[in-house]
């Protein structure tokens, strides 16, 4: 839940649970509907273009994996890593994230839209043009991310935080960021008004460029006019 402390630390995302004994490895042919694997390793498979619907992952890894394109309903995800793995242009409906990282990924153009995360961590990877419209999240955490013309319209983000992401051009109009965290990102061109900076926190250097933002012109006073 937000703190409403401005010099509180920002939580980070709780890490997905350890599965007990070795993961088995699950192939790309064994991916069926209304399916539950959990402890299962998905290694350098191409999933491109796949389907897959109300299917659930639980203490799994992806590594190396493409899913370019891939079109997942209804998929619960709970304690699951992604390492390496390139997800542009994948659309995640109805989906539900637990305990859930991303590291080193391509997430280009990836649609999460009303997606419900909890405990999300995405770091290091190229997520431009990446689509979270109306997206319910707690404890998200994106570090060092490029989000360039990234959407979060609407998204609930309630103490997110964006550490050293670029979010230029991104468009958070209409979303929910109280208390959440920006220090570190690139926000010019970042859309976004006075409702949505509302509690956030940034640093005094990225002032003028939220002033800017905001339309604010910010000059200093001539005492001899």
């Amino acid at each position: 839940m937000p703190t409403s402390d401005p010099d509180a630390l920002p939580r980070r995302p709780a890490a997905p649970k350890r599965q007990r004994g070795a993961l088995r490895a699950l192939n790309a042919g064994e991916f069926q509907d209304e399916e539950h694997w959990t402890g299962r390793l998905i290694e350098g498979h191409d999933l491109q273009n796949t389907a897959l619907n109300a299917a659930a992952f639980q203490g799994c890894v992806f590594r190396g994996v493409s899913l370019r394109s891939a079109h997942w309903r209804g998929v619960r995800l709970t304690d699951v890593q992604f390492e390496d793995c390139d997800l542009s242009g994948a659309l995640r409906e109805e989906a539900s994230l637990t305990r859930v990282t991303f590291s080193n990924c391509r997430l280009m153009g990836l649609r999460l839209p009303e997606a419900r995360l909890r405990d999300v961590l995405v770091s290091g990877s190229q997520a431009a043009l990446s689509f979270w419209f109306r997206a319910d999240a707690r404890h998200l955490w994106l570090d060092h991310c490029d989000l360039t013309e990234a959407s979060f319209q609407e998204a609930r983000l309630p103490g997110a935080v964006f550490r050293g992401c670029r979010l230029s051009r991104s468009d958070f109009q209409g979303a929910l960021l109280e208390d959440a965290d920006l220090r570190g990102s690139d926000l010019h061109g970042t859309r976004l008004g006075l409702r949505e900076v509302a509690g956030v926190t940034v640093e005094p250097v990225q002032l003028l460029v939220l002033s800017s933002l905001l339309g604010v012109h910010v000059r200093a006073l001539d005492l001899d006019q």
